[in-house]
């Protein structure tokens, strides 16, 4: 049995961005509990994430940055000349305690991941999942960037192909800005098209290197699949990756606020067991996923499937208590059908003829034909 990880870290329970931002909600806090009282997790493959310091981080990210940054969180305010240089105190990035703490444990919990899995294994790294964060400044939500961090460690433990693939509704700027010109890298992500940030559009891909897919609105499983069985799959089998790095967005999941995607977790739980066939070290992390049912029933289970195990079936009252117990502001009570089950609904549509040009676009510009 592949021995698997699960990092996280108390640091998530009690910081938050604030109640009326998109991540003002439980989901990693809640996917910890759910996990232990379904006896997923356990002593033996809990990890809790250490916390990267700034010399760490100053490996990546600016240290003018770093140090506005650190003085913001101290100060609690952040004046107009940072906010415009750095993108701090700004709607999507507000100023809120442990603003640095708090994505700088997500950067450890990465860089822990890596180094667990560097002789073969898997990991989950549940706080991890920042994409957008830039070397100089924050981005959608992102302050700093663990994933540039865990792919940068896996290569100087000596693994030299390492595919990344990104399942998030919003593409993975701040990663592909780093490594789009590095060829021992296969990066590929599924988005959203015409979404925030813009970027990865369909003229954005390059063989053997770049795999973008920009999908169209209400996207459902059935494509989803057709576009990595077609797509993904055999850009995977050319690449022969030595460690995949999976960033786990939640938010292409129908009922997302800031998605207009329409997949159900089933489709990708299914994706996540067909990607540990490529490789012996897989490491997974979180990403966007902004309601807090469909995010804590998709990442509990993912844990279930890195792990090995069968995801439940049925869930007993002291599970349901914590699924029960979760707030929202926007539209609490028209989420409650989803508490009784991990499962979502499973769905039954034919593929539209837009997503059949797509992928034959992209097996052209790849030469997967």
């Amino acid at each position: 049995m592949t021995q698997s990880f699960f990092i996280a870290s108390e640091i998530y329970r009690r910081s938050h961005f604030g109640v009326k931002h998109p991540l003002g909600i439980a989901r990693v806090s809640t996917v910890l509990d759910m996990t232990r009282r379904l006896g997923l997790c356990t002593a033996l493959n809990y990890k809790t994430s250490p916390r990267a310091n700034l010399s760490l981080l100053n490996g990546f990210h600016d240290w003018e940055y770093l140090k506005a940054l650190e003085d913001v969180e101290k100060s609690q305010v952040a004046t107009q000349e940072i906010q415009t240089k750095f993108q701090i105190g700004t709607l999507s990035n507000p100023v809120f305690p442990d603003m640095l703490r708090r994505p700088a444990t997500s950067v450890g919990g990465s860089l822990l991941a890596a180094e667990l899995i560097a002789q073969g294994g898997r990991a989950y790294a549940l706080g991890g999942g920042l994409h957008h964060g830039m070397a100089d400044r924050a981005n959608g939500f992102c302050f700093l960037n663990d994933l540039v961090f865990a792919i940068r460690r896996l290569r100087a433990l000596g693994i030299e192909r390492i595919a990344y693939v990104d399942i998030d509704a919003h593409h993975c700027d701040g990663v592909e800005a780093v490594f789009k010109g590095d060829r021992d890298i296969l990066m590929v992500s599924t988005h959203e098209a015409k979404r925030w940030p813009f970027t990865g559009q369909i003229e954005a891909n390059a063989r053997d290197h770049l795999l973008n897919i920009p999908l169209p609105r209400n996207t459902h499983d059935a494509e989803f699949i057709h576009v990595f069985e077609r797509l993904i799959q055999p850009m995977l089998d050319r690449f022969q990756p030595q460690a995949i790095v999976i960033q786990g967005g939640a938010d292409a999941l129908r009922g997302d606020p800031l998605s207009r995607l329409n997949l159900t977790n089933n489709a990708l739980w299914s994706v996540l067991h067909r990607l540990l066939d490529y490789a012996d070290r897989i490491l997974l992390t979180g990403g966007g996923g902004y309601n807090p049912w469909t995010v804590a029933r998709l990442w509990t289970g993912f844990w279930a499937i890195l792990s090995g195990q069968r995801i439940p079936q049925v869930l007993g009252e002291d599970v349901l208590s914590i699924l029960n117990g979760l707030t929202w502001h926007r539209r609490e009570e028209a989420q409650r059908k989803c508490v009784y089950s991990l499962f979502d609904a499973k769905q039954s549509l034919h593929l539209r003829s837009e997503i059949k040009t797509l992928v034959e676009h992209l097996r052209d510009v790849h030469g997967l034909k």
